[in-house]
């Protein structure tokens, strides 16, 4: 054991001297991912906010035919007419307007002799501003419906609220911690399993093909050690910064969501259990040990720095891309076997955990999985680094 220690000490000295290395398992976790995160939520929540203060602009062809339309649109606070006399598509592209109306030339006509008159509202989807246009005009639009159907009954005699039968209040039992826990389940897991990789990645690379290219393996190979205790001080120094990246993650991305939380008009609280805490940090800490040892088992095969990132690039868009398509699924189930899957099942996991559910059978099965995962990865690159064909290959 006394001789790991030795390797892994020296191993960790290397480490700490690659900037790229505390830049990925520190400084990335620690300020720039919460700065980024924060900062785009909040970009997100000014240009809600912002398109909900924006006055519509929209054009109504012949307004002539609809005056009590074009009137009522106008006393539209958010609502602002604007006149063209053609080409409306090329306004709508152009920015120019945002929502053009249509209404049949006998609108009032219609109006007037209690019929349906077809009022068409076009907008470009693909442009937030037109939808967000599109969207005050139809709500204005249903309010002017109502007001029509008043206006009719009352004339008939017949009292409005007759034809209202049920009254439909809807009322979310979801706590505030829940809701907090939910937002959390879209982004945390997936930044735990991504730092998982990233923390160890570099260290990986230069406790490997980074001593084969400086030449220092050699030396290291002929000492008394063993290969299993050489190749066994090099994986806990890997998986000893990818376990500090994942622990410097979910404290510092958890530490900016409640200092500054995002306002979307949903009232949420950012309160982690205990449990919850330990059960991600424990399954971060064996996704760490997992991913160190296949990371070390592929980056041994290069013999230099820049092949083992060539190397490592379709290993870490493998394992990273099913995590960030899973966790972007609002409300997905994940039947039974999918938590036989290693990262992935940790993602559902965590999404269950900070929504406070605890399934025994997920937790059982992804802890298994992901523990026999690290031991397959430990194994294969022990192996590999007892290969001289691969060591020192041309």
């Amino acid at each position: 054991m006394k001789e790991i220690l030795t390797v892994w000490k020296k191993e960790i000295k290397d480490t700490l001297r690659d900037r790229r290395t505390l830049y990925t398992a520190v400084i990335m976790p620690i300020v720039l991912m919460p700065v980024i995160m924060i900062g785009s939520f909040k970009l997100q929540e000014s240009q809600i906010k912002s398109l909900e203060q924006q006055t519509a602009i929209v054009a109504v062809a012949n307004e002539s035919a609809a005056p009590s339309l074009v009137a009522f649109l106008k006393s539209q606070e958010k609502i602002s007419i604007s006149e063209i006399k053609s080409d409306f598509e090329n306004k709508l592209n152009s920015g120019e307007i945002q929502a053009y109306i249509t209404t049949p030339d006998d609108f009032e006509s219609l109006l007037t002799a209690g019929q349906p008159a077809t009022v068409r509202v076009y907008q470009k989807s693909t442009e937030q501003k037109s939808s967000n246009a599109a969207q005050k005009v139809q709500t204005a639009l249903a309010v002017y419906n109502q007001t029509l159907s008043v206006q009719k009954l009352s004339s008939a005699g017949l009292d409005p609220q007759a034809l209202q039968s049920i009254v439909v209040e809807s009322k979310d039992i979801a706590t505030e911690q829940e809701k907090g826990g939910y937002f959390l389940g879209m982004l945390l897991p997936m930044f735990i399993v991504l730092f998982s990789i990233m923390g160890g990645m570099y260290a990986a690379i230069d406790v490997s093909a980074g001593e084969k290219e400086r030449k220092t393996l050699e030396a290291l190979l002929i000492t008394p050690l063993s290969r299993f205790r050489i190749v066994t001080g090099k994986f806990m120094a890997v998986a000893t910064t990818a376990i500090t990246s994942v622990v410097l993650s979910i404290t510092s991305m958890y530490a900016a969501f409640k200092i500054w939380p995002p306002d979307f008009g949903i009232s949420f609280v950012f309160d982690l259990s205990l449990s919850t805490v330990v059960l991600m940090l424990v399954l971060g800490i064996i996704l760490s040990i997992m991913f160190a040892g296949f990371l070390l088992a592929v980056a041994i095969f290069a013999k230099s720095f820049k092949e083992a990132q060539n190397y490592i690039t379709p290993f870490y868009l493998l394992a990273i891309l099913p995590v960030s398509i899973f966790s972007s699924i609002p409300g997905f189930k994940p039947p039974l076997w999918m938590f036989l899957i290693p990262s992935v099942n940790a993602v559902f996991l965590f999404k269950e955990s900070l929504m406070g559910q605890t399934v025994w059978s997920h937790i059982i099965l992804t802890v298994a999985t992901t523990i026999i995962g690290a031991i397959i990865a430990i194994v294969a690159a022990t192996k590999i680094f007892s290969k001289e064909s691969v060591l020192f290959r041309d």
